[in-house]
């Protein structure tokens, strides 16, 4: 039987839905791209089964120069994991030892083994040769007696001078690079904004940090350094000490957020995610928690929140609970201490609330929504007066910029 093609094999194996299957180099079945050496491709009876090296080459090029091309091993786990999200693809890749398909190529790979497209010029036709990889020119025959004749007329020890070129200005070029320069805006920071607009002259304002601020920032330090003294004697001037727990406990504010499953904030992650910037899938959360012996999740989280003050770092505790029951705990009138509420667009999750109208509540409440970066909006909370939050898939740097977006909203409407 003539050989067949490693691609066509590939692309009739997936339309007779006959999944090709991964052996050893004994034959043996192999449980993962990795220990596997070939590709065996059932064929129609009586006709017995292909195999063809993982690491053969095949004619889907990885480039339009079409000097480099896919091997087999690359479609099929490209193929096998094409519901699979980029990070798990890239790292399944990674482990099976062959590498992966590129992302921008990857749904093209798909489209074409399925038979939805054909690829343009990404393929090589049956029979057709690749591009040669470019390389620096050689001189020919017939240039070498020119060559050898300049040479000899320049002489051993003389060289030929090659004169060089008076660079001359363009005129019209630097006068539009003049206008250009003058028009140009200047981006400015918390440096630059305190000089002048002509950037020659840098104003100084020491004299009014000595004799105005100074002063300010000398009352603001009593005053912490008062409060902090007072704090003990106050605490113990109760004849209840549950009262003074309560009272103390009654300053701290709460923040609602959605016991939906479907949530991308729960009690599992939340705390991990609002104190340390590092946002956790709920799930892995919860499977950490319950490798620590903590099966279920606490109804009342607190959450601690540690920014930069005149005297100092100033932590300020937030509580964070998904239920009326657990907000009940705090007392009379708890929602006095709400301040914002993270909504996944559902409005059942209002229907116990003290406001169950979506845009009664968030008139009263910021209210807020956790997506992730690539999905559309919502439309169900166009009109809700709620701000869209969006966390990134894979980039967990960006996550403490998004963190630091919400304490900014939230402290837009405690103010």
């Amino acid at each position: 039987m003539a050989t067949m093609d490693p691609l066509d094999l590939l692309r009739q194996s997936i339309s007779q839905n006959l999944p090709a299957t991964l052996q050893t180099d004994a034959g043996e079945p192999a449980d993962s791209l990795a220990s596997a050496s070939v590709l065996s491709f059932p064929q129609p009876a009586p006709q017995e089964a292909v195999t063809v090296p993982k690491d053969a080459a095949t004619r889907y090029s990885r480039t339009d120069a079409r000097d480099d091309f896919y091997s087999v091993g690359h479609l099929w786990l490209a193929w096998t994991e094409r519901d699979t999200g980029v990070r798990d693809y890239l790292v399944k890749g990674q482990a099976a030892g062959v590498g992966y398909v590129s992302i921008t190529d990857r749904r093209g790979v798909v489209d074409f083994l399925q038979g939805a497209s054909d690829s343009g010029p990404r393929v090589l036709g049956q029979g057709e040769e690749a591009k040669p990889v470019p390389t620096a020119a050689a001189p020919s025959a017939d240039s070498l007696p020119a060559a050898a004749e300049a040479s000899t007329e320049a002489g051993p020890s003389r060289t030929a001078p090659v004169p060089k070129r008076k660079y001359e200005v363009d005129v019209a070029d630097r006068e539009f690079c003049k206008r250009l320069r003058a028009e140009e805006v200047e981006l400015r920071d918390r440096n630059t904004v305190l000089r002048v607009s002509g950037g020659g002259k840098v104003n100084n304002f020491q004299s009014f940090v000595q004799t105005v601020m100074s002063e300010k920032i000398r009352a603001l330090r009593k005053s912490f350094e008062s409060s902090g003294r007072a704090q003990p004697q106050q605490q113990a001037t109760p004849t209840d000490p549950s009262r003074g727990a309560r009272k103390a406990k009654s300053s701290h504010p709460i923040i609602i957020i959605s016991s939906s499953p479907t949530s991308l904030l729960t009690m599992w992650n939340v705390k991990k995610f609002l104190e340390q910037g590092i946002f956790e899938p709920s799930d892995v959360a919860r499977q950490n928690e319950a490798q620590q012996g903590n099966t279920r999740a606490e109804d009342m989280i607190p959450v601690l929140r540690s920014r930069s003050g005149p005297s100092g770092e100033v932590t300020t505790k937030y509580y964070v609970v998904d239920s009326v029951e657990a907000l009940q705990k705090f007392g009379q009138d708890p929602w006095d201490r709400v301040v914002g509420v993270v909504t996944t667009g559902q409005a059942w999750q209002f229907k116990p609330y003290k406001w169950t109208e979506p845009k009664q509540l968030f008139r009263h409440v910021k209210g807020l929504y956790f997506q992730w970066h690539n999905e559309p909006s919502n439309p169900a909370i166009r009109d809700w007066n709620v701000t869209e939050l969006r966390i990134d898939r894979s980039k967990r740097h960006t996550d403490r910029q998004v963190v630091t977006e919400f304490w900014r909203l939230l402290d837009q409407k405690r103010r």
